[in-house]
């Protein structure tokens, strides 16, 4: 049977926080990793491919972590930070996902969106962020470079409602004005929201790859990309 490829757009920098390059992609290899361990294709895809191609390509769509997204996006202008080591993902980036995620919709291409993925996600179908978590909700747990529990408040890539779980999280935005037809499907002990659900794409702030929750939702996720020709990825009861 076919193994689904699931496309993971590496996060983009232009010589800003990798100053020994002028124009680098990365990304982690926990996901590269993980998605191989559950059984499907990982491919790493970028911005200079043709979107026909990736769609052609592709089962699947991982928006993968990255920097802070620009304001204006969502309306907005900058606020001042305060937390440290702050830097912009690069406009191209942010405007060309938003054209994969159009196109993406045309076919019905499931997408998941890690940490900067899921606040893509949120503000093209026209929700907001909190831009600074620190300085625009002082109540809230510390959720840079931290890990904390959340609670599953409705089901999400196999986990069912209740579900607690311990997870890895490096984000000092987060998801204010929830897109319309979103579903809040975790959150934090201060609320904010750690999970989305609209139609057949996924959104989680949290990075999976990186701890304990990982195999279980990138299997789920992958069952949603082209499951009848999938049936190998057993699915995890939790």
């Amino acid at each position: 049977m076919k193994q689904p490829v699931i496309g993971i757009i590496p996060a983009l920098d232009l010589g800003v926080k990798l100053t020994q390059s002028t124009s680098t992609h990365y990304l982690r290899r926990t996901y590269t990793e993980v998605i191989a361990s559950i059984g499907a294709i990982p491919l790493i895809i970028n911005l200079d491919m043709p979107i026909g191609a990736i769609l052609s390509l592709c089962d699947g769509i991982v928006l993968s972590g990255g920097e802070d997204i620009d304001p204006e996006l969502y309306g907005q202008k900058k606020l001042a930070m305060s937390a440290p080591d702050i830097f912009d993902e690069p406009r191209i980036r942010s405007d060309w996902e938003h054209q994969l995620i159009a196109a993406c919709d045309t076919v019905e291409m499931p997408i998941l969106g890690i940490c900067y993925g899921m606040q893509i996600l949120n503000i093209y179908y026209g929700g907001t962020l909190y831009q600074d978590i620190a300085t625009e909700r002082p109540e809230s747990i510390a959720h840079h470079k931290t890990v904390h529990d959340i609670k599953f408040t409705q089901p999400f890539l196999g986990y069912k409602t209740g579900t607690v779980r311990s997870i890895a999280s490096r984000h000092h935005q987060a998801i204010n004005k929830l897109a319309e037809g979103f579903a809040v499907c975790a959150i934090a002990p201060d609320t904010l929201i750690e999970a989305v659900r609209y139609k057949h794409h996924y959104g989680m702030q949290w990075h999976p790859e990186s701890d304990e929750t990982g195999a279980h939702v990138y299997r789920a996720f992958a069952e949603h990309c082209k499951p009848a020709l999938a049936p190998s990825l057993a699915q995890t009861t939790v």
